[in-house]
């Protein structure tokens, strides 16, 4: 009955276990009605005990992890168990950062017209954010687009620092925000990355540079990374010394190559206060340095760093 979603092997005699494999790319929404008919069926059987083979599910959605949570619930009344096995990186990070309050409050019973009042009055609009004009027009100049060098991907924070000739370990100081990929969630990365960029002693002119540069490429996660998925999440993390400010922003979602940009209309842009357009030109202008890392086990990383000095 479920086999385009999941596959259920039955094992013989006492404890009835119940293995259950999802199908790699199973429509999310199909997956939860299914699964919720599945357990209510194997529930009203007196079947209480489950292993579920995660590894084609790579982002469980809300709803199926509160699915699971339920389930667990269950079957525990029945002294059983719900097991988890083969859970991949990216599902894990979902389950981590799963809210129960968020999940309950996006239940509370209201008319669509207060919910979406609510909402408009809450998340800033994803295209539109009110920036420092001189930043924005400074940033915007057309570059001298570079290829970058991938040659060499660096695994460890250190490598984006000059290690100093005197003995001893560098000193980073180190700090991470992770929210969910929700556009009302922006300013808060952002206003993250400017209260450190403050505390290295970056200059008032640059962190404006860095706040746009910062929301953009929390932006472009969202829309092409997650593909406006808001059961995701977005990682960034700041590393700073006397000498370098590095953010790094990690995502599980779709890699995109990094390309040449095209020219456009500066001062349109500028007046109509858009930023969705400019894209990884305003990253590259915003920063002295810029790596994308793809990696579909690790996670994406776009590594921006700022000199100190």
């Amino acid at each position: 009955m479920f086999s385009h979603l999941f596959q259920v092997e039955k094992a013989e005699g006492p404890p009835r276990l119940m293995k259950i494999r999802f199908v790699k790319d199973a429509s999310a929404s199909e997956l939860f009605a299914g699964l919720q008919a599945f357990f209510e069926n194997a529930f009203a059987e007196r079947c209480s005990h489950f292993v579920l083979d995660m590894r084609e599910l790579l982002y469980p959605s809300t709803n199926l992890i509160a699915l699971l949570i339920s389930a667990r619930v269950r079957a525990r009344q029945l002294k059983g168990e719900v097991i988890l096995k083969n859970v991949a990186h990216s599902a894990r990070d979902n389950f981590l950062t799963f809210s129960a309050f968020n999940f309950l409050a996006a239940g509370q019973e209201a008319a669509p017209s207060e919910i979406s009042s609510a909402f408009a009055a809450s998340a800033p609009d994803s295209k539109e954010i009110d920036f420092d004009a001189a930043a924005l027009v400074e940033i915007a100049e057309p570059p001298v687009v570079r290829q970058l060098d991938k040659a060499l991907h660096p695994q460890r924070v250190q490598d984006f620092f000059v290690v100093p000739n005197a003995v001893g370990e560098l000193q980073i100081k180190t700090q991470t925000c992770r929210v969910e990929s929700q556009a009302a969630n922006l300013y808060r990365l952002c206003d993250f990355v400017v209260e450190h960029a403050r505390r290295a002693g970056v200059k008032d002119k640059e962190i404006s540079k860095i706040r746009i540069a910062v929301y953009e490429a929390c932006l472009n996660v969202i829309e092409h990374a997650y593909h406006s998925n808001p059961e995701n999440w977005i990682e960034v993390s700041v590393h700073y010394t006397s000498d370098r400010f590095v953010i790094v922003i990690l995502d599980y979602g779709h890699s995109f190559d990094l390309k040449p940009i095209k020219e456009y209309n500066v001062q349109e842009a500028v007046e109509a206060r858009r930023t969705g357009g400019f894209g990884m030109h305003i990253i590259k202008r915003a920063v002295d340095h810029l790596e994308y890392f793809p990696d579909m086990l690790k996670g994406n990383r776009l590594v921006l760093t700022k000199n100190l000095r």
